[in-house]
């Protein structure tokens, strides 16, 4: 537990910086280009995810996992065979993608009601090559617990692209669209990212084999994780496509969807993804740390480190919701100039919990090679998400998303503890210690409205929210230690006996 912890520290800290710099270059974005022209890049941006998560997802995973297999074995020609054959089916899904699109872009221009998006996603294509490389030589890394070279690349890929756009706006602004140099910007980003990772695969040892034996193989244990990572993906354009639609039909002009449509999937969504950095970085963790001990038949270290998974997701997003509760207004209008961002961020915050306990839960059950199981859970909650955007948007509006994705997110990852539960006879869910944390939200919402209430008087916004939102953090840990949703005694045996014992 304590290497998972320390991993876990070092992801966070990296991640945090990383989602923190993507986080203000998206308020930056949104300032330049207008709530209408991240409206236009975001639908885009979704169809172009689509067709990366073909080459980005599953394959990187598959080699995270076999590379702790073969670390465990002392086997470097099976980890150096695999991750030769992922990269072959990943070039060549790759070049596939792009020469498809390319030829039937007229039949692509038809899922868009604006001409720019097309163009955007044509800009895109190329990255598809590289981030099929990136991703899978990052799997590697990933496998050998390398987390702190991969959270290095991950956050100079952030700072190239800012860097870039704000060249490219500073020398191109006069002959291109601004949201279409944000998209070169990606590109650029993307190919220095790739060219990073390979060096830092190589300076660690890595090399290429003979992919022959591990094509099948390869296939077969990345199509599950791939085909729910497309269909998530594949949702949201259609989504964008649905929702804008609809909107028109209930008598907004394009632009106006547009508008909504951004500040909620450009502006509000972003936000409520935050937590997602804590979570996310453990569930990345997760893959090869439960794989190991898979291995090793460790049962007890596995549903210990499953428990604390399912702790951490909850305990994560009730610090979030409470505040985001509380402050959704002031926040939005901090971060964007817009009280819709926020009206929107103060209504939707519940959909943190699903959206945590899904990435831990999804993790557990992908190394625990039940990614068949794990497709099933969510292909149920994508059911549920489109009959909630296609029935509810005309009553709700894109109100409708965040409780379709509510729906989806939450169903699936019930279903998830419900295999982890039938496969160890334990119960991951401890519905305890839900409560308690659902308790304490509602003093929490208190004690931030009305210290905000108070020095937003006195004191500029930016202080208004930290210190408001920092006496909720520290009431909410008070309680936590009340409840005994965390435990003080790792403190003291950090600083007694360098032992840690959280939750």
């Amino acid at each position: 537990m304590k290497k998972l912890l320390k991993a876990l520290i070092i992801l966070s800290s990296f991640s945090i910086l990383t989602r923190a710099l993507g986080f203000l270059f998206r308020i930056f974005l949104s300032r330049l280009i207008g709530a209408e022209g991240l409206g236009v890049y975001q639908v885009a941006f979704s169809v172009f995810m689509v067709l990366e998560t073909l080459i980005s997802s599953g394959l990187p995973l598959i080699v995270s996992k076999k590379t702790s297999e073969s670390i465990y074995k002392k086997d470097k020609k099976s980890e150096f065979g695999t991750v030769s054959s992922a990269i072959i089916v990943g070039i060549v899904t790759s070049l596939l993608i792009c020469i498809v699109v390319f030829l039937f872009k007229s039949i692509f221009a038809l899922l868009f009601t604006d001409e720019r998006c097309i163009i955007i996603l044509l800009i895109l294509l190329p990255t598809l090559v590289f981030s099929s490389v990136y991703a899978i030589l990052r799997g590697n890394l990933w496998g050998h617990k390398n987390y702190f070279l991969v959270s290095v690349t991950e956050f100079i890929e952030q700072v190239v692209r800012i860097i870039f756009t704000i060249l490219f706006l500073a020398v191109m602004s006069f002959s291109l669209e601004k949201v279409f140099l944000a998209s070169f910007s990606y590109v650029i980003s993307c190919i220095f990212s790739s060219v990073i990772v390979f060096v830092l695969y190589k300076k660690n040892g890595g090399r290429f084999s003979s992919p022959k034996k591990y094509f099948k193989q390869t296939l077969k244990e990345s199509t599950p994780i791939t085909l729910v990572r497309v269909i998530s993906s594949l949702l949201m354009p259609l989504i964008s496509v649905i929702i804008p639609l609809q909107l028109v039909n209930l008598g907004y002009t394009n632009d106006q969807a547009m508008t909504i449509f951004g500040v909620a999937m450009g502006m509000t969504f972003p936000l409520l993804y935050i937590p997602s950095t804590l979570v996310g970085s453990l569930s990345v963790t997760l893959i090869p740390e439960l794989s190991s001990a898979v291995f090793a038949q460790k049962f007890g270290e596995i549903k210990s480190k499953i428990n604390f998974a399912v702790k951490f997701a909850m305990f994560t997003s009730f610090i979030f919701i409470p505040l985001f509760f509380s402050l959704g207004t002031p926040i939005g209008i901090f971060f964007y100039d817009n009280a819709d961002a926020g009206f929107y961020l103060t209504h939707s915050c519940f959909l943190i919990l699903p959206i945590c306990l899904s990435s831990v839960t999804v993790s557990c059950l992908n190394a625990l090679n039940l990614e068949v199981k794990s497709f099933v859970n969510y292909i149920f909650g994508a059911i549920l998400l489109l009959i909630c955007i296609l029935l509810l948007t005309r009553y709700i509006g894109v109100f409708s998303l965040v409780l379709g994705l509510t729906l989806c997110l939450g169903g699936a990852s019930i279903l998830n503890i419900f295999v982890l539960n039938k496969k160890f006879q334990t119960n991951f869910f401890n519905l305890k210690y839900l409560l308690f944390c659902v308790l304490s939200m509602l003093p929490v919402i208190l004690i931030t409205k009305w210290v905000y209430g108070i020095v937003g008087l006195f004191i500029p916004l930016f202080f208004s929210l930290m210190l408001s939102c920092l006496a909720g953090v520290i009431f909410f840990l008070i309680l936590a230690v009340v409840f005994n949703l965390i435990s003080l005694s790792f403190i003291r045996q950090k600083y007694i006996s360098k032992k840690i014992d959280l939750l």
